[in-house]
């Protein structure tokens, strides 16, 4: 492989690792960072944390990685839909939030603050739950069926190696997708943060495998 092609190669693999590790870190960076700032130990979801200090890392978050799977690209003009349609989907979380939804701590310090007295600067509401919805099915979709769909027909071991890889991460987001759905049908007021921790960790390990991170064939 000559050097232009290989620069192309190195390319595309970075913005696949940028993909996992951003991913991979934000609902801890959100959730740390709030403990850190606010001594707010947690909240109903990953989207809550847009009411709280960590609202700008949160949606620059989503929008980047946003941005980034919208650039992703392959052989397939299906896959490059999907990325895309993903990756607007994932703009869409951070720009269009949640109904309101406080975290203990500033209710407590701030009681008011649910009453409709305070000024609250937000996004347009009503459609999170669609990109949210969008998003988890389409990362589904692609992690599930599409990571391993241009395998060679002479693949490495390695590459073998990624697409079962690529099969655990799939499992583990339609589970954690599960689990989100039968907490909120079940209505008890449970947080959904860590199953949706497990459905973004596992699609963001995905993304690092894809990219190479590990299990790496010779360029």
């Amino acid at each position: 492989m000559n050097a232009p092609d290989t620069d192309y190669v190195v390319s595309y693999l970075t913005l696949r690792q940028m993909i996992g590790w951003i991913g991979l870190l934000m609902p801890f960076a959100v959730r740390l960072g709030a403990y850190a700032f606010e001594n707010i130990y947690s909240t109903g979801s990953i989207s809550a944390y847009y009411y709280t200090g960590m609202r700008d890392t949160l949606v620059s978050t989503l929008v980047l990685v946003g941005a980034l799977l919208a650039c992703y690209r392959t052989p397939s003009w299906h896959d490059n839909l999907v990325a895309t349609v993903a990756g607007l989907a994932a703009i869409g979380i951070g720009l269009f939030p949640m109904d309101p939804s406080y975290a203990a701590e500033i209710v407590e310090k701030y009681p008011d603050i649910t009453s409709g007295k305070c000024y609250l600067n937000r996004g347009l509401l009503g459609y999170h739950f669609i990109f949210v919805t969008t998003f988890l099915a389409l990362a589904c979709y692609l992690v599930s069926f599409r990571f391993s769909a241009l395998t060679p027909p002479n693949p490495t071991r390695h590459k073998l190696a990624r697409n079962k890889i690529y099969k655990v991460c799939g499992t583990v987001m339609v589970v954690a997708c599960l689990a989100i759905a039968y907490i909120i049908v079940a209505g008890r007021g449970q947080s959904i943060f860590w199953p949706e921790t497990f459905a973004v960790g596992a699609f963001a390990i995905a993304w690092l495998v894809k990219g190479q991170t590990i299990l790496k064939d010779n360029v």
